[in-house]
């Protein structure tokens, strides 16, 4: 073999992924948002979540892009493992259809494929035309790979050196260790399919072969979501995990099973005379097979994930980020994601911090204060970080939706800091009370009372209520009602003062916890409006 068919081989290898790849960004910029918010929200139970799985990457054209967003909402706490262990099953049988596309053998139509793909995508201005000119011209680039690759594989079949390599693969252990090391380095098992089948259709390889190497592909395919995970959640690293137990299992499932039932028979019975088709079938066969078998088990790879990493969470209060970590693969949707959680997280911690300042105002405690402040230099860690990286983020390519989102949770983090600070006001005043040795009537208690209650209510419905229209027009009434009762209590706690029923130095500290009860409602309707 001369040097000029190795380049040739390379060439055609790296046409292929182009166009693969191109296909894949197409597709993902014409659908990507809606496909975001299909995985969210349609994913309440694992058979719901097989069904996405397949529908999105039969779409995207990649199940690691699936696994990685997956991956990235189990991080940020808007799915469980349970729930994501259906969309994992459902992606390896989506990204079944790559191998199909290739299996369909429309070589001769390539370049013209090519060709009309890229007057689209140069000429018309339409965004969503363009993004549709990429996919079809990445469809060309792609078969017009495989056709390069394919005839330069040629002179291999005049090769003993490479019979002999190929017998070695029949061995089952050392097809799957070839595979996944293939896939791995790929990081995408419709590529490798891709390859696969080029050799095959020269007939470089038998089909008993290449059964073992598809299966190494799908546990090679696994290191796209392991990478995603590093730095993550645990949950997410139990994501990560329960992909390769599901793709480790699947294996050892299909070859016993090709060790006791004639599979070769059946494929070549239900395949075109077309050794691509064969392997596009014994792939789907595969992928099918596994998840009819394990799905009953999705619960149990969930707890077996969570035994296998038993170590915990960093707490809510720690000085760190726990969500946005940095990312092996860019995209700005998924980032949103982490950014949201971590958003989240900082609302959770002034809740958190909230509570303890008003059992302090109730009843006074020194280790709750020095928690208070701990609390909110946690805030202001989180602030500052959180705003900085949405900066960082800003300066990526992106849609100017997106953009906007970006732009709106920065608002909210900024406006959760003063929040802050009006928790941490609260609880000087509690300080100053317990050292003063001051007093409030029953009254003042009662109505601090409901405000504290509406306070709260205001919490659940920022962080809990998932309609955005609903959670803005609440927030406005919360907002309205709050400050009307707050108007009321300061117009009868001055009444209270003339008639001697409340210390004036008191009134003065119940005065200005008004106040801050006022601006932190102010900035949880502001969070109420921005929030996605």
């Amino acid at each position: 073999m001369s040097i000029y068919t190795v380049f040739a081989m390379l060439g055609g290898l790296a046409l292929f992924l182009y166009g693969m790849d191109l296909m894949s960004e197409g597709l993902e910029t014409t659908a990507g948002k809606k496909l975001h918010s299909i995985i969210e929200n349609l994913t309440s139970s694992t058979g719901r979540g097989l069904f996405v799985g397949i529908i999105v990457t039969a779409i995207i054209q990649s199940s690691s892009a699936t696994t990685v967003m997956t991956v990235g909402f189990v991080n940020a706490g808007l799915m469980t493992i349970r729930q994501s262990v259906g969309i994992i099953m459902g992606a390896n049988i989506g990204t079944t259809v790559t191998g199909q596309l290739v299996a369909l053998n429309i070589t001769k139509s390539a370049p013209l494929l090519a060709f009309g793909g890229f007057v689209i995508y140069k000429f018309v201005k339409k965004k969503t035309m363009s993004s549709i000119g990429s996919v079809i011209m990445g469809l060309g680039l792609l078969f017009m790979g495989m056709e390069i690759m394919s005839s330069s594989m040629s002179p291999l079949q005049n090769s003993p050196m490479f019979s002999d390599l190929m017998l070695k693969i029949s061995n089952p252990i050392l097809g799957v260790v070839v595979g996944c090391i293939i896939t791995a380095l790929i990081q995408s098992s419709s590529a490798s399919m891709g390859i696969l089948q080029a050799l095959s259709n020269k007939g470089l390889i038998g089909l008993t072969g290449s059964m073992y190497i598809i299966c190494g592909f799908n546990i090679g395919t696994c290191i796209t979501s392991i990478l995603s995970s590093v730095g993550s959640s645990v949950n997410a690293k139990r994501t990560a995990m329960v992909h390769v137990l599901f793709n480790l299992f699947g294996t050892i499932i299909f070859i016993l099973l090709a060790q006791l039932f004639p599979i070769e028979p059946f494929i070549l019975s239900i395949s075109k005379d077309l050794p691509a088709a064969q392997l596009a079938n014994l792939h789907t066969l595969f992928n099918v097979t596994a998840t009819i078998i394990l799905f009953p088990f999705s619960k149990h790879l969930a707890s077996l994930a969570t035994r296998l990493l038993p170590m915990k969470d960093a707490p809510l209060d720690s000085m760190a980020l726990q969500y946005i970590k940095p990312k092996n693969v860019y995209d700005a949707n998924l980032v949103l994601t982490d950014v949201r959680a971590e958003s989240e997280r900082m609302l959770d911690v002034s809740l958190k911090n909230y509570c303890l300042a008003i059992e302090c105002f109730y009843y006074y405690d020194e280790v709750k204060h020095k928690e208070i402040l701990h609390n909110e230099e946690v805030i202001n860690y989180l602030n500052s970080n959180i705003t900085r990286y949405v900066i960082d983020v800003l300066s990526e390519p992106m849609d100017d939706v997106v953009a906007s989102y970006f732009t709106g949770y920065m608002r909210i983090v900024r406006d959760a800091e003063r929040i802050g600070d009006h928790i941490k006001n609260i609880a000087e005043y509690a300080e100053m009370t317990d050292a003063r040795k001051l007093t409030f009537s029953d009254k003042c208690y009662e109505e601090l009372d409901v405000i504290n209650s509406s306070i709260l209510r205001f919490y659940e419905i920022i962080t809990k209520e998932p309609n955005r229209n609903a959670r803005r027009s609440l927030s406005k009434e919360m907002d309205l009602s709050i400050s009307e009762n707050i108007e009321r209590f300061r117009n009868a706690h001055l009444n209270r003062m003339k008639d001697g029923i409340c210390d004036p130095e008191s009134g003065l500290v119940y005065e200005k916890t008004l106040a801050a009860f006022e601006r932190i409602s102010a900035y949880l309707r502001n969070i109420g409006k921005l929030k996605m």
